[in-house]
């Protein structure tokens, strides 16, 4: 399954690769970046920039998803918490409820000896 997966996963992203190398060969040419109150230029070949942008708008992506999943995180966490608690719960409870049987499985033998003890023999004849 695993093989099938990666086999998937070559084929969707081979197009996009090849894509990526062609655009990097045909536009290596400078171009000049200024940014208005400043009075500095930047010059880098277009590829550079493209994947520069493209690498900053990935990192702002992951950035806000992160944030915006803290929620989820916080409420998973708590779950895990809570679920750890209920199976301490339970498993005091098992043994208190192991105990107890354990306990009048003792009192009954005992109570079955106190019986057989007092109730008088009967005489063979």
């Amino acid at each position: 399954m695993r093989a099938v997966l990666k086999l998937i996963a070559l084929i969707v992203s081979l197009p996009f690769i090849l894509f990526a190398i062609s655009f990097a060969i045909s536009n290596r040419e400078a171009v000049v970046f200024k940014l208005w109150p400043f009075e500095s230029e930047i010059g880098m070949p277009l590829v550079l920039a493209v994947f520069a942008i493209l690498l900053a708008g990935f990192g702002i992506g992951a950035i806000a998803s992160f944030i915006g999943s803290g929620r989820i995180r916080s409420r998973a966490r708590s779950a895990e918490s809570r679920v750890r608690e209920l199976e301490i719960d339970l498993a005091r409870e098992r043994r208190k409820s192991e105990q107890a049987v354990e306990k009048a499985r003792e009192e009954g033998a005992v109570a079955a000896l106190e019986k057989s003890s007092t109730a008088p023999a009967i005489a063979a004849e």
